[in-house]
């Protein structure tokens, strides 16, 4: 099947009919398709990891590593938008068939994706090294201009990784009239998305079902709005205020004001 009558294969948008009929811009496949652009998906999270490991190899210094780690991902964040342009406009077009829903579900979503990130956390730590603090360090802090750059790489990953995790390897699979294997799929995908920011966790595998979860929540609302621009924004929008640019301009303001 040529990518042209997968996009043909897309249910029609029709006025007056239903939030998801409005909104969803991919049918559930019935045969495995595979095209360039998925490759660059598939590639683009390792890749992370190989060129973080390739500079921090090269130098020890905390403001080059933040500022070459950042630039990686925003050329690969780059290359997947300029593969994927015509999904993307296309999924922005049925986006936008039902603004004010769509904007509801991020906004609900990113809400709930922080209750159970902190909610899975918080019953977990009873059972982990109390020695070991999640994503803290001591090392001296960057400046400012150093900390906003690297303050999107956080924003731009996510976008990574919902190319990744909830387009390419969860629904072109085509197992959805198959429940069992469908669900062990979902879940196994969310499980794999918490393990790879175990980085975030120093170590402790089972803070991970934390992100875990919060993967799980993403896929479901991608495999029933089938649009990848409401978790795009959800998850973006999560790291944007969380960990990224708002985080380090707050971080900023209240530093200014008790020095």
């Amino acid at each position: 099947m040529t990518e042209r009558t997968a996009v043909l294969a897309t249910p029609p948008a029709v006025r007056g009919t239903t939030f998801l009929q409005r909104v969803r811009a991919e049918a559930l496949p019935t045969r495995f398709s595979w095209y360039a652009r998925d490759w660059v998906a598939l590639l683009a999270v390792p890749a992370i990891f190989i060129g973080g490991w390739l500079v921090m190899a090269a130098t020890e210094d905390r403001a080059t590593i933040a500022i070459s780690d950042t630039i990686v991902r925003i050329m690969l964040f780059t290359a997947l938008v300029v593969a994927n342009r015509s999904l993307l406009a296309r999924h922005w077009r049925r986006f936008w068939a039902a603004p004010w829903r769509s904007a509801g579900v991020v906004v609900a979503g990113l809400i709930v994706v922080q209750v159970i990130v902190s909610v899975v956390k918080a019953a977990l730590r009873p059972f982990v090294d109390h020695g070991v603090a999640d994503g803290q360090g001591s090392e001296q802090p960057l400046a400012i201009g150093i900390l906003f750059f690297a303050s999107l790489n956080p924003v731009v990953t996510a976008l990574i990784e919902d190319f990744t995790f909830r387009h390419t390897l969860l629904l072109k699979f085509p197992i959805w009239n198959r429940y069992t294997l469908a669900a062990s799929l979902t879940v196994l995908n969310a499980l794999v998305f918490g393990a790879i920011h175990i980085g975030n966790f120093e170590g402790q595998w089972l803070l991970t079902l934390s992100y875990a979860g919060a993967g799980l929540l993403m896929n479901l609302v991608y495999l029933w709005t089938r649009n990848i621009w409401h978790v795009l924004l959800m998850h973006g929008l999560n790291n944007f205020i969380l960990g990224g640019p708002v985080t380090v301009l707050l971080a900023h303001m209240l530093g200014a004001v008790m020095g």
